[in-house]
């Protein structure tokens, strides 16, 4: 367990025997307060259920859908954006859709902490990105922040690629803040 020929054995073992240690302490201690084993068999699975609750609360996951013919190189979510579409993400949501717009940028009021912690992405069509059902793949660009008119928005970019997935450089942030503050004024310049 803790040499083999790939060289994981002694990581994996630092994260076992922790692990293991924990489940005995709990296994003793609740041997020595609880006198049946029908009561320590039943905390038991209960402990094991709140741990896979726990866990899968963890990957919890927003979908991106895009529609079949999209063409953008990125897809962007600007956060805090007044009048603009609330994502209704609660605390309580295991998975949610989001429509991205043809242009690739959408504007939420939702605040950035909104989220769920693991993307996917889909065209309307149903089929994920990264899938063996097409060539297209996705990337995580970045999280950060961008001045639109003297306010600071918080924003997140994922980038889109045919073939071989995932390589970003700083030049793809460039890229995509230049395409969200030029939709930002043909948005702006729309609205008046």
């Amino acid at each position: 367990m803790f040499a083999d020929e790939t060289g994981w054995g002694f990581i994996f073992s630092l994260i076992v025997i922790p692990i293991a240690l924990v489940i005995w302490f709990v296994d003793v201690g609740l041997k020595r307060w609880l006198k049946t084993r029908k009561k320590i068999f039943g905390i038991e699975i209960l402990l094991i259920v709140i741990g896979i609750g726990i866990y899968q609360y963890g990957e919890r996951i927003k979908t991106l859908e895009i529609e079949s013919d999209f063409d953008k190189q990125y897809v962007s979510i600007i956060y805090g954006v007044e009048n603009g579409k609330d994502l209704e993400i609660s605390k309580l949501d295991w998975n949610k859709t989001i429509k991205i717009p043809n242009n690739g940028i959408l504007y939420t009021s939702s605040e950035f902490d909104e989220n769920l912690p693991r993307t996917k992405m889909k065209f309307d069509s149903g089929i994920y990105l990264g899938s063996e059902n097409t060539d297209r793949k996705f990337t995580d660009l970045t999280e950060s922040e961008i001045e639109l008119n003297g306010v600071k928005y918080k924003y997140r970019a994922w980038k889109l690629v045919n073939g071989f997935c995932c390589m970003t450089s700083t030049e793809d942030i460039e890229k995509v803040e230049s395409e969200l503050k030029s939709e930002w004024q043909k948005v702006k310049k729309a609205s008046r």
